[in-house]
């Protein structure tokens, strides 16, 4: 997937998740809205039947239309003409509410308009008080008897938390599964970017050998080559040379399909570790001694329950890295085998270009390979490292990485005697 589909995806996606926050906010908003409307309605409804009543017991000639006023958002009244007694208010209330199905709790208000004073109780209580109507902090404004009901103030938040709650759990779980999403692209295209890295550098592995084969076979090929034994003894080592790279590439291909088979298991055998180690540096022989480097080997014959193939691919993979990794400088390999308690500890260390922090953190990660400003400068694919961390846990072992920038690396490897 290329950088810009990526990024309309991630613009379009992000701009649908605001979209649905702002239509989520404006549908909680006008439901808020709606619903006050509704329980205005059905308290004016219940309060005029209510009044209409009470008009009807005191012979009063309020037109209906103008029974109930609506004084603030929670407060409500009902002139009626005449003193009321609370507890037929209370009933009729009580009555009517239940009809518009209306089960908020409130406070009953009888107003004096001579006495500008307020006498209220609760709903289903017979306890009154009297207060002035000042202190009851509502305008009644007006100059007659009246009864009002009285709401308590409830937070739209707290009233409504549950729509809040409903509709933040499915933004955000949009949200989560957006992020997911985007993270699995970003990753896939990651992975995309390092496959290909890995087939092109597969390739160049390939071919380079093949080309340099096929170059010196043709020389050997030649009629007067036999009289030249010193040039034909060069293109046959050549030839040897570019067979035994060869190999080691196809092996390193092998070893990444055996990577991704998840149910192989390894063939446990008694084995002398260091006997191993020198099997496994026998191929590299003739680059180190091209390269006038120094390999020593420390310590003592130990043995140890191990599948000889693959421990043997994990240290052929450790000694190619370090040559690989040593830049312009004669390769200098130091490996020392020593055994504490029931684990034979295997040191490998070089004074290569070393590594920093940041690239010790992924160099176990499959297809990686440490930055060295140029895509060919250092050969291979990427896995052999990955493939190292694998088999060491399947041996129940452990590997341990310190490194140090143009220092020089030391992998440090734990294995146990025997296998459980």
């Amino acid at each position: 997937m290329k950088r810009r589909s990526l990024n309309a995806i991630i613009i379009t996606g992000a701009l649908s998740i605001l979209l649905l926050f702002i239509v989520q906010f404006f549908w909680a908003k006008n439901l808020v809205t709606l619903e006050n409307k509704q329980f205005n309605h059905k308290v004016k409804i219940g309060l005029l039947n209510a009044g209409y009543k009470l008009k009807i017991i005191h012979h009063s000639k309020i037109d209906k239309a103008h029974l109930v006023k609506q004084l603030n958002e929670n407060s409500f009244v009902v002139e009626v003409q005449d003193i009321v007694n609370p507890t037929t208010i209370d009933s009729l209330l009580q009555q009517e509410f239940k009809l518009q199905e209306l089960y908020s709790p409130y406070k009953i208000a009888i107003y004096d308009c001579f006495t500008d004073s307020v006498i209220y109780s609760h709903s289903g209580s017979e306890d009154a008080s009297s207060v002035s109507a000042k202190d009851y902090g509502v305008d009644w404004n007006i100059n007659s008897y009246n009864f009002g009901v009285i709401f308590p103030q409830t937070s739209t938040l707290e009233k409504y938390l549950g729509i809040g709650v409903t509709s933040g759990i499915v933004i955000l779980a949009i949200v989560g599964f957006f992020s997911y999403v985007v993270i699995m692209l970003i990753q896939q295209k990651k992975l995309d970017e390092i496959k290909t890295d890995f087939i092109n550098n597969m390739t160049h592995e390939l071919k380079t050998p093949i080309s340099t084969i096929s170059l010196s076979s043709n020389v050997i090929n030649q009629p007067d080559i036999l009289d030249q034994p010193d040039r034909l003894k060069r293109y046959t080592q050549i030839i040897a040379q570019e067979n035994e790279r060869l190999k080691n590439q196809v092996e390193r291909v092998l070893q990444l399909a055996f990577f991704e088979q998840k149910n192989f298991q390894l063939n446990f055998q008694c084995c002398n570790i260091k006997k191993l180690i020198l099997q496994s540096i026998q191929p590299f022989e003739l680059i180190l001694q091209e390269k006038k480097g120094v390999l020593r080997i420390d310590g003592d014959d130990i043995m140890a329950e191990v599948d000889e193939q693959h421990l043997g691919n994990v240290f052929s993979n450790l000694l190619d890295n370090a040559i690989k990794y040593s830049g312009e400088r004669v390769p200098e390999l130091f490996i020392k085998i020593t055994q504490q308690k029931n684990e034979v500890n295997i040191h490998f260390s070089d004074k290569g270009i070393g590594m920093d922090k940041e690239e010790l953190k992924n160099i176990f990660l499959k297809f990686y390979r440490a930055p060295t400003g140029n895509i060919h400068n250092v050969k291979g694919f990427g896995i052999g490292l990955s493939y190292v961390d694998q088999i060491m846990h399947m041996h129940n072992g452990k590997i341990h990485v310190t490194s140090e920038k143009n220092k020089g690396t030391t992998f440090a490897l734990t294995l146990p005697l025997k296998q459980d």
